[in-house]
């Protein structure tokens, strides 16, 4: 399929002629089987996020990045989906691997307000789901052809949480219902504007903006009705040839890969203005840049570990599990500074609760935490020493504990590191003071 899902150039060049932590600009290399970073401050190359052919990468199409902090790219001649580290970009697994469900040439993902994975098939002419945590097929969401779907290429959910697929030939944005797959309307038909009809997003207005490849330009229409408003971004402007994929930075600019520029554009935002070129053209060898994306921003904050050693909690290991929708979809090792400040990388916006919790405190959960595009500072939390045997309670077999390890040091037979409440390297009367304070208290579930 290496032909069909691309800008032909031969069709191009004629056309030519008529948060606290920065985010990295992500860009996948269509021809080039890879995917590239650039600084989200000037756009200058930081080397290859995935290298040429990771993991058996062929044609990167759509990407994003998962509840679990890992980017998920569409390898559209495996067929499959690639999952990878979302810090290091080091390939983890197929997360759907080839072929799986009768995925034929992936051309998008979005993870749906369910959790779930859901992948354009371009192939079938359909939009599979699975599993947001595992990868395992769930089934076909929207089967082949219902109301025409011909060729999906991108795909998003609205925020009146039903799907939208840009069809890559019909020149359309299709509708489907968020919950059942079924078929709503042409929510989009512009042929004037819309060949191909590739990425689909809608604006932080409400309105639905596609890109028209072929036709240079980016469209933007009613996020209700789906009437043409008009040109975003006219043909040309700034020299875009090939509107591929288009995303808004954190600095709230609209990005716009020049397929056939192999560039990267930059527009105001809002009323689409060109701004200038942002990744220079072959930049780091950019070739044929297709969908693009930037980094999720962290989430950062304090941790402070109630009755120790405040010299040693750079040395205290906090676990932190992450649950959307009462589903758990990221577990973490924090490592603290010396200050206990941490920061958690790659948080995709949305609705969460934090869990903390240390070895021999009580767990702390901070729920419904709104975490923006922007990221999230702030996230602070204390957390109640005294929990021993680690049941996330404070009671009489912590107290047991306690006594079986008095009096000890590290090396000794009875040691329990756990047993010693204050980190001072032994166990004593203080910290049958601290477990006393603080007898019958219970940790957060």
């Amino acid at each position: 399929m290496k032909l069909i899902m691309r800008l032909t150039m031969a069709v191009l060049v004629p056309a030519m002629l008529a948060s606290t932590v920065l985010a990295d600009l992500l860009v996948c290399s269509v021809n080039g089987d890879r995917i590239l970073r650039f600084s989200e401050v000037n756009g200058a190359y930081l080397g290859d996020f995935v290298p040429a052919r990771t993991g058996g990468l062929d044609e990167p199409q759509g990407m994003e990045y998962g509840p679990d902090g890992n980017l998920y790219v569409c390898s559209n001649d495996q067929h499959a989906v690639l999952r990878f580290d979302g810090v290091t970009g080091a390939f983890i697994d197929a997360f759907v691997p080839p072929g799986s469900g009768g995925l034929n040439s992936p051309g998008d993902l979005e993870f749906g307000p369910d959790g779930n994975l859901y992948v354009s098939s371009y192939g079938t002419d359909a939009i599979l789901r699975y599993d947001g945590r595992t990868g395992a097929f769930l089934g076909v969401f929207v089967p082949s052809g219902s109301g025409g779907l011909d060729q999906p290429a991108a795909i998003t959910f609205g925020p009146d949480g039903h799907l939208y697929v840009s069809t890559w030939e019909r020149m359309q944005v299709m509708r489907y219902n968020g919950q059942t797959g079924a078929f709503m309307d042409v929510f989009v038909y512009d042929p004037t504007n819309l060949y191909p009809a590739i990425g689909v997003r809608f604006g932080a207005d409400g309105h639905l903006y596609v890109s028209g490849g072929l036709r240079h330009r980016v469209m933007k229409y009613n996020g209700v009705t789906g009437a043409l408003i008009g040109a975003f971004i006219p043909a040309g402007s700034g020299g875009l040839a090939g509107a591929y994929g288009f995303e808004w930075g954190p600095d709230g600019r609209c990005y716009v890969a020049s397929y056939a520029g192999n560039s990267i554009l930059r527009y105001d935002g809002t009323t689409g203005a060109f701004i200038g070129t942002f990744v220079a053209s072959g930049a780091g060898g950019l070739t044929q840049p297709g969908m693009i994306l930037f980094t999720p921003r962290s989430v950062t904050g304090n941790v402070t570990l109630e009755d120790y050693d405040p010299t040693k909690v750079s040395s205290v290991p906090v676990t932190l599990k992450v649950y959307k929708g009462g589903q758990l979809v990221r577990s973490a090792t924090l490592t603290l500074d010396a200050n206990g400040n941490y920061t958690l990388p790659n948080v995709v916006a949305g609705t969460y609760d934090f869990a903390f919790k240390a070895s021999h405190w009580l767990q702390v959960v901070v729920r419904d935490v709104v975490v923006p595009k922007g990221g999230l500072t702030g996230l602070n939390v204390s957390l109640i020493n005294g929990d021993i045997d680690g049941d996330n309670e404070v009671t009489l077999f912590d107290f047991g504990g306690l006594v079986a390890a008095f009096g000890s040091v590290p090396g000794d037979p009875n040691w329990n590191p756990n047993a010693d409440l204050d980190g001072d390297g032994d166990v004593t009367l203080f910290d049958f003071g601290i477990l006393v304070r603080n007898f019958g208290a219970v940790g957060d579930e």
